[in-house]
């Protein structure tokens, strides 16, 4: 089963990701977390600070053993990958390089890094 951890009235709730039912609560977040892992559910995927990572609209998102990411009911994130700087999630636009050209890049919004561009038209090359 998914969960996540929520903060409420200055005590930490372990809910189940897709019906929102509070399972457990707790005094503070690693308490969860060993609650979470110590009953095999699933938390979700965790930045590099720590945070648990989450989509544009708030969701949580995990990683299932093939390494997809999705939503707690199973939709999956298309266009978007893990930010290799602050390992949350990256998603897939146009962005303008230095030349004032457009570029599709993944932009991170946590920490605005850019990274995996489609390469310029000279670099390409012509064929044959």
């Amino acid at each position: 089963m998914r969960v996540y951890i929520k903060e409420k009235d200055g005590k930490v709730e372990l809910l189940n990701a897709v019906t929102h039912e509070v399972i457990a609560e707790f005094s503070d977040v690693s308490e969860a977390v060993k609650y979470a892992l110590e009953n095999n559910y699933q938390l979700p995927l965790r930045a590099v600070d720590g945070e648990f990572v989450t989509d544009k609209k708030g969701n949580p998102v995990y990683i299932d053993d093939k390494g997809i990411l999705e939503l707690a009911d199973g939709t999956l994130l298309e266009g978007c990958r893990i930010c290799p700087r602050c390992g949350w999630i990256a998603y897939w636009q146009e962005v303008l390089d230095e030349d004032k050209e457009p570029r599709e890049c993944y932009v991170c919004p946590h920490c605005g890094y850019i990274f995996e561009c489609t390469p310029e038209p000279e670099d390409i090359g012509a064929g044959d």
